[in-house]
């Protein structure tokens, strides 16, 4: 397996930090704040020289407002040309999946991630409720809030992954991602849910342990400032967690303005891999080195809100690209996947990302694309019994009001050239373009998907049987 060198990652900063240097003198632009770009953790972090001036994205005033809702007008017909044949536009299989639909709970409050606990019921993170465990029967649950580290009335501080530890049988033990950026954030306004709160500080990783009454959360312990805005977390085959951390993305924001994915320095824009203590793993690859965060796994990445393993223990991500160029990408230790340096989107402008460049050495090919975006969300390998057919397939979660909103099932094929997708098939469109934020096996070996529709009638968790 190829291992990253820093030499590598030295020259793509360095060019990076070319580019982004007279963008410094711009008006309007926000300079980096301590703890963003920085090695340490709080406020004795230090901050890496040469990052001090990089820029931030622009302050989000009336100006932006309306360019933000312009480019949520524009189209895109941006077709980049792949690598190779399958990396886009799949055919689809030769026969459609037959299912049946059930509905397994209702009435969910923006719901953003589904576990299973070992006795069968579903354990549910809201984004502004908190925790929910729904019964085997589809019974809700009231929502868990005492000892959680989340004012929910401020609605730039959310509740993203909840996770049970693999021995919670035992212990009792989840792991939390959610959003609580600093108090100079302040909260944000009528509107902007969807636009980044230009903050670090934002993405942080706890441990906490639930009552017996499962009433509460205790001995909740921070493990990580993973820096991000958002994004997944999972405990691998080994026990570690995984944890991707998503760069400030969206309409309104430059990618040139924000190149933290190729910062060694910076734990956004990475997956990253960390002990359940938080303590870093001896065998993590940029171990030792005094320029590189210790915690980081692979760089390059943009925003991936989609993570799983497969049944041979390889990690996948699927990540929001800009405007178009959604990525699966099979990440591999100290490997860098590209972001911004290459991608098959563009910006919310239209314009090219560096020229339209897609492809470069030393930088990972993603496993598959798409254009225009389906904004992936959570994802699961199925390798149930249920359904015998779909052993070992990829199902994503979609969002995109154009060509998402759905699940997407990706039949995948080991070939000697690596992993490849051979057909593509979308599912749940008979539900009318439902939002889907996650989906999940569950030990019956059904599949379930949730919605993420913000409706007022509450979002739905549906289970997938055989007809």
């Amino acid at each position: 397996m190829r291992v990253v060198t820093w030499r590598c990652i030295t020259g793509v900063t360095a060019a990076l930090l070319s580019t982004l240097a007279p963008l410094s003198a711009q008006t309007g632009i926000q300079k980096l704040p301590i703890g963003a770009g920085a090695v340490g953790k709080g406020p004795d972090a230090i901050v890496l020289p040469g990052y001090e001036d990089a820029p931030r994205p622009p302050a989000f005033d009336e100006q932006k407002r309306r360019e933000v809702l312009e480019q949520a007008t524009f189209v895109d017909d941006h077709t980049p040309q792949p690598a190779f044949l399958g990396q886009t536009r799949a055919p689809k299989p030769a026969q459609p999946s037959q299912y049946r639909l059930e509905i397994a709970a209702e009435g969910l409050d923006r719901p953003w991630s589904l576990a299973f606990l070992p006795d069968g019921r579903m354990l549910v993170s809201e984004t502004a409720s908190g925790l929910r465990i729904v019964e085997r029967d589809g019974t809700r649950g009231e929502p868990i809030t005492a000892g959680l580290p989340i004012d929910f009335s401020n609605r730039a501080q959310q509740l993203l992954d909840a996770i049970p530890d693999r021995d919670f049988a035992r212990n009792r033990t989840l792991y939390l991602l959610y959003r609580t950026p600093p108090p100079a954030a302040g909260d944000i306004g009528e509107g902007e849910e969807d636009f980044p709160v230009h903050y670090p500080q934002v993405e942080m990783a706890a441990r906490a342990r639930l009552s017996a009454d499962e009433r509460r959360l205790t001995d909740l312990e921070v493990l990580l400032n993973v820096q991000g805005i958002e994004g997944r977390m999972i405990q691998g085959p080994d026990g570690k967690l995984f944890i991707t951390s998503g760069p400030l993305a969206g309409r309104g924001i430059l990618t040139s303005h924000w190149t933290q994915s190729q910062l060694p320095g910076s734990l956004m824009g990475k997956v990253l891999r960390i002990d359940t203590d938080g303590s870093v793993p001896f065998d993590n690859p940029f171990v030792g080195r005094a320029d590189t965060r210790p915690e980081i796994w692979a760089f390059g990445v943009r925003d991936a809100q989609s993570i799983a393993f497969d049944r041979a223990g390889r990690l996948w991500t699927a990540e929001n690209g800009p405007m178009g160029g959604d990525e699966v990408n099979l990440i591999e230790k100290g490997k860098n996947y590209g972001f911004p340096i290459i991608s098959y989107g563009r910006e919310y402008s239209r314009e090219l990302i560096n020229g339209g460049l897609t492809a470069k050495d030393g930088l990972e090919q993603p496993v598959y694309f798409w254009t225009p975006s389906v904004a992936p969300s959570g994802m699961t390998f199925y390798t149930g019994e249920l359904f015998p057919e779909w052993r070992d397939n990829l199902f994503i979660a979609t969002m995109a009001p154009r060509i998402g909103r759905k699940v997407i099932r990706l039949e995948l094929e080991e070939t000697p050239q690596g992993m490849r997708v051979v057909s593509e098939e979308w599912l749940l469109t008979e539900l009318g373009g439902k939002r889907f934020r996650e989906v999940k096996q569950g030990p019956d070996g059904a599949l379930y998907a949730m919605t993420d529709d913000r409706s007022a009638e509450g979002d739905k968790i549906y289970r997938l049987l055989p007809r």
